[in-house]
């Protein structure tokens, strides 16, 4: 089990994309997996420091996956005692680092992780403001991320249960460890907002249900066809390899399909920080969900928003002055209420970043064919809309390269930025071309004296 785990855990997109994130749902993957190591390895009281430390540093509603792990604890061995011991000093070690370092940036007592719960479950909008997915949103998104590994991990429990009337080959902690999954499942797939970042918790259980679904599948396979081989190892072999050899192929084709297709803003945004204007104003239209962070703008640029057809709240920048991080902004809002103020006019950048997928708007325009912007760096990034559904979802050889259609990805300058930056290099050419003419001129009237 632990051999197939390491190799689904290898090659899915899903890792290949949540393992490098820079977002709580992340920093939750890693705790929920070392809190589940640690328990296995029989160190409980790290188990439950890890689980708050997912829960509390991380995201709050990871709290969930350890139900299992105070299961075992507590209602199964009985030590109550040693698990409020646990819990109360992994409380003390994650939670007071965070109100602290909260109280000397906001200037106020902020337990973070309750505001995230109580606005997210407790507000009566909640994060339905921000968009809804129907049922099968999750299904086809665990599908490009762990293609059939996701079908097998889906059937883990059932699988296991009926496994185990025949065989006790698998113990009851397997159990536990798949339970997680299940739980996570429940609560995600029946809230009406959804996110791919909101499973990256149990991708790891996710492929641990698939390990054992594969163990079974072994086991079987040697009891069903044993009889028609001489090795009856041979047809679990066969099997196992069979369903590996079209995961690796499904996943190579959708790490390539996600590395060909949508990279053109991560290589845009290495331009971007190189650009050489001091205190440049970079602009981003509707585009603004693919800016990465702050961290790829250069320092003393700013970046600022224009409208586009995007209607809710947009991230604001930091209160002015020294009191950046607990300055309240007085046009913030919960509602994910559409915020003026966040705005600049396009006559304002230096710089903007966008894509021309062929199509316009009024506030959409495609600004790399208007007067008074240049394209300084472009890149191909998939016209989702024009491409078709399979060739877009893996990148196949031969068919997708027929099948999908491409926009490009600017950088775009202001022409006036480029016509100062010609005159200024015209002037300095001439100065240098005026020194090395007046330095000839000494040298001759040096050699004349001599």
């Amino acid at each position: 089990i632990s051999n197939c785990w390491l190799a689904i855990t290898l090659f899915a997109p899903g890792m290949y994309i949540s393992s490098v994130a820079y977002l709580p749902s992340s920093f939750a993957m890693y705790s929920i997996t070392l809190a589940y190591a640690a328990w296995l390895d029989g160190s409980n009281q790290a188990a439950v420091l890890w689980i708050a430390a997912g829960s509390i540093i991380g995201w709050p509603f990871v709290a969930v996956l350890g139900v299992p792990i105070f299961w075992d604890i507590v209602v199964k061995n009985g030590e109550f005692k040693k698990f409020a011991e646990y819990f109360f000093i992994s409380l003390i070690y994650t939670a007071s680092p965070l109100v602290l370092v909260d109280l000397m940036l906001y200037r106020k007592v902020t337990i973070t992780p309750l505001n995230i719960i109580i606005y997210n479950v407790f507000n009566i909008h909640g994060s339905t403001l921000y968009g809804t997915e129907p049922f099968s949103f999750y299904f086809y998104n665990g599908f490009l991320n762990f293609n059939v590994a996701f079908c097998i991990a889906l059937a883990a429990l059932p699988c296991y249960l009926i496994f185990r009337n025949f065989n006790s080959d698998l113990k009851w902690n397997v159990c536990y460890l798949l339970m997680p999954m299940y739980l996570w499942f429940a609560i995600m797939f029946s809230a009406p907002h959804k996110e791919e970042r909101f499973l990256y918790p149990v991708y790891p259980i996710i492929s641990f249900a698939a390990a054992v679904v594969l163990y079974i599948i072994w086991k079987a396979s040697s009891a069903c066809f044993g009889y028609f081989y001489k090795h009856m190892k041979e047809a679990s072999i066969i099997n196992v390899s069979g369903f590996f050899i079209v995961y690796i192929a499904l996943s190579l084709l959708r790490i390539s399909a996600l590395e060909t297709y949508y990279i053109a803003p991560m290589h845009l945004y290495k331009d971007v920080y190189n650009i050489p204007e001091p205190g440049a104003t970079i602009c981003v239209g509707k585009e603004w969900h693919r800016f990465p962070s702050s961290f790829f703008i250069p320092h003393g640029a700013t970046i600022r928003f224009v409208r586009s057809e995007f209607k809710g709240q947009l991230p604001q920048r930091y209160y002015p002055g020294v009191n950046g991080t607990y300055g309240i902004n007085p046009n913030q809002n919960d509602r994910n209420r559409e915020e003026p103020s966040v705005y600049v006019s396009i006559k304002e950048c230096d710089y903007l970043i966008d894509v021309d997928l062929g199509v316009e708007s009024n506030l959409e325009p495609r600004y790399n064919t208007k007067s008074g912007w240049t394209s300084v760096k472009s890149f191909p990034f998939l016209n989702a809309a024009k491409s078709k559904t399979l060739a877009r979802a893996f990148n196949i050889p031969g068919y997708s390269r027929k099948n999908v259609k491409y926009g490009t990805y600017h950088l775009l300058k202001r022409t006036r930025l480029i016509k100062h930056q010609e005159e200024e290099r015209e002037r300095l050419l001439k100065l240098k071309k005026e020194q090395e003419e007046e330095r000839a001129k000494v040298k001759l009237h040096d050699v004349d004296e001599l």
